[in-house]
């Protein structure tokens, strides 16, 4: 008995083992690396929101068919909300019946269980707009329900249109309502803070996996919301994820409920110096105001690690027009933001998505998504580096709104201006920077004028810089870091820290991640030494075994890369020399030699 026992122990060890073969064996803890985290109040948000995100005003079979299309079209896709008129797409929003009932529009999305798992299926993220408050015209029920339990903060009559008799989004200021009593929910009372999220459940049992937070920015009510979508939402493994307006900054707090957007935009150049009218409520602020709320210093919003935009600029002109123009340019700026969000007001009939724009637009939007795709390891590297190093992806220039770092290593230039095909760029000193698209470079500490025609945004690698992309995947969480490229820029020092956790879980506050340091050295003029050292850390699901390709971008020629001893050559690819796809196992040093 005790040799069958013995046995069976073993099978059940051996089974064990080979369940884990592909995992890292014999990884270092993160907790051994001692790495102090600068800013603690930076939660990341799940890795799939680092890839594209898009809202549409569409019902069921509308929102179906386009993912659909967006799918056909060869277009990355991680997560797809319902903006505001989920609670009432049949009257388009116009409110106050519905604003908010807790139960939704059932005609218009008959099935919403069968929905999101269609988008679960298809691995994208699903999601939905709320509000923190309830009218009480149509909405008698939840409205007395609240008032009697005592969770209203305070009541008003409401006379602003917005859902609130007004079509649409559409609100004209002279337009007169009648009003109604509104109760603003008490998200300070953890009484009613708890029955809000049991009163919302259902989205998140149906499979909603995360918000879209309107009206208020207040830090109480955000964090409630966002832990709703930690404690219901299926796909975020307690990560949580919402959207919510970019002011309520007034102290840290706010980083650990990500992320934010910049609020309403209005698809125009500039909103300082238009040429077609736009509903007054509109905020004043096109794409060049935009931009600046990414750069400057003496403005909040630069310090908010994981802000958005709508991509093409929420609201449209009072006569319709679509700028093409300007939504291309609009597109190239926001592939290089933390967060990519392709949304528009209803009124905006293309929703900012490119194929319904031309055939022009979708080119280039295809261009420039994919290879936000590609970058994810680099974006998600800096993404941890925003807590560990208290540094945000987004590091703007000083006396500069118009030009700043992505990450240490891109220098972004957007085209903000209708019929520009260049622009000025001040190169920052003390390094060298390389053009992105043909190889062109420039000393720091000069001025140029950089040519870029509607295709291209004017973008720069600092010499010396390690980027290391992965293969194009239609969302994030369907791609691998399993197989690396690494994109390097010869000719001074440089290092890359590659950093790695699970994605979706909260594992990475206890320490549990990954760091890939990667270095390279200049020899001499002719060659250079690039190391990829062993692992240091671990997370689930960690694979033991990676596969990489060198990529040299470099006006020098190299022929050759030695690796372990044996020479391979480099060949040539529009321009760029690449070597053979390389093996290798995360806990030894790959050390290669170009010359």
């Amino acid at each position: 008995m005790k040799h069958i026992y013995t046995k069976l122990v073993l099978v059940i060890i051996l089974a064990f083992m080979a369940s884990c073969k592909n995992e890292v064996k014999n990884a270092i803890p993160s907790t051994n690396l001692n790495i102090k985290i600068a800013d603690s109040s930076v939660i990341l948000p799940p890795s799939w929101a680092f890839g594209y995100i898009y809202g549409a005003y569409t019902n069921q079979g509308q929102s179906v068919a386009l993912i659909n299309n967006i799918i056909e079209h060869d277009y990355p896709i991680d997560a797809f909300w319902i903006d505001s008129w989920i609670w009432d797409w049949q009257n388009e929003g116009k409110g106050p019946d519905k604003y908010i009932d807790f139960v939704g529009d059932t005609i218009s999305y008959p099935n919403r269980k069968e929905f999101w798992s269609f988008m679960e299926e298809k691995n994208i993220k699903s999601g939905m707009w709320v509000w923190d408050c309830i009218l009480k015209t149509g909405n008698e029920e939840a409205y007395e329900d609240f008032k009697s339990r005592g969770f209203f903060k305070n009541e008003y009559i409401e006379t602003s249109s917005w859902h609130n008799g007004s079509k649409t989004t559409i609100m004209d200021s002279e337009e007169k309502v009648s009003g109604t009593w509104c109760g603003n929910i008490d998200f300070e009372n953890p009484e009613a803070v708890s029955y809000f999220k049991e009163r919302m459940s259902h989205f998140f049992d149906e499979g909603v996996d995360f918000l879209k937070l309107d009206r208020t920015d207040a830090v109480p009510v955000v964090k409630a919301m966002f832990e709703l979508t930690q404690e219901k939402g299926k796909e975020t493994k307690g990560r949580g994820f919402i959207f919510s307006h970019s002011n309520g900054v007034e102290t840290g707090e706010y980083k650990k409920y990500p992320g934010k957007w910049t609020d309403d935009t209005r698809s125009d150049w500039s909103a300082l110096k238009h040429k077609r009218p736009f509903q007054s409520w509109i905020p004043k602020v096109g794409l060049k105001e935009n931009i600046a709320m990414y750069t400057d210093l003496n403005k909040h919003y630069h310090e908010i690690p994981f802000l958005a935009n709508d991509m093409g600029g929420f609201a449209t002109n009072q006569d319709g027009f679509i700028d093409e123009e300007l939504y291309i340019r609009w597109l190239q700026f926001a592939t290089f933001v933390p967060l990519t969000t392709p949304f528009s007001q209803p009124e905006n009939k293309s929703g900012n998505i490119a194929f319904n724009i031309s055939e022009r637009a979708d080119s280039v939007f295809k261009t420039f998504s994919h290879l936000k795709m590609q970058l994810f390891p680099y974006i998600y590297t800096y993404a941890h580096k925003s807590r560990i190093e208290g540094v945000n992806t987004i590091r703007p220039i000083k006396d500069d709104l118009y030009t700043y770092h992505f990450g240490d290593n891109f220098l972004v230039a957007p085209i903000y201006e209708e019929g520009a095909r260049s622009r000025v760029v001040n190169f920052p000193k003390e390094d060298t920077w390389i053009n992105y698209w043909n190889g062109e470079e420039y000393t720091g500490g000069t001025t140029d004028t950089i040519q870029a025609n509607i295709n291209v945004i004017p973008l720069f690698v600092k010499k010396g810089a390690i980027i290391p992309m992965r293969s194009y995947s239609r969302s994030v969480t369907l791609g691998t870091n399993d197989f690396l490229e690494l994109h390097v820029y010869p000719g001074e020092s440089g290092n890359f820290q590659l950093i790695e956790d699970d994605g979706i879980s909260n594992e990475y506050l206890k320490g549990i991640f990954a760091i890939t340091n990667i270095d390279m050295l200049p020899l001499n003029d002719s060659s250079f030494k690039l190391t990829i050292n062993p692992v240091k850390g671990y997370y689930k699901g960690m694979k033991e075994i990676r596969k990489w390709q060198v990529f040299v971008h470099s006006n020098k020629t190299y022929n050759d890369i030695k690796i372990g001893g044996k020479t391979q050559p480099l060949t040539q690819e529009n321009g760029v020399m690449k070597s053979e796809i390389i093996s290798g196992n995360i806990n030894d040093t790959l050390e290669f030699i170009c010359q």
